[in-house]
């Protein structure tokens, strides 16, 4: 596979076909990029279903951090 993202001036682009493609169907796709919006669309969805989860939980971050510790230093120990 081949990918290239390019920024073209003209409506015209000349591509060259690698060798190992000849006498194949391939597709051709063309499509803007604008992976500003794409990632700020994938992450503003997690943030708007993930917001507020914990809102009424009462957790001490770090005694949580170490109890996730101690079960990893006891399964280590039981290897």
């Amino acid at each position: 596979m081949i990918r290239e993202v390019i920024r073209p001036k003209t409506q015209s682009y000349t591509i060259e076909i690698p060798s190992e493609y000849l006498d194949r169907e391939i597709e051709i796709i063309v499509f803007p990029v604008e992976p500003e919006k794409q990632y700020e669309a994938r992450t503003s969805g997690i943030v708007r279903k993930t917001s507020g989860i914990l809102a009424g939980k009462a957790i001490d971050p770090v005694s949580w951090q170490k109890r996730i510790c101690g079960e990893w230093d006891s399964r280590r120990l039981n290897i």
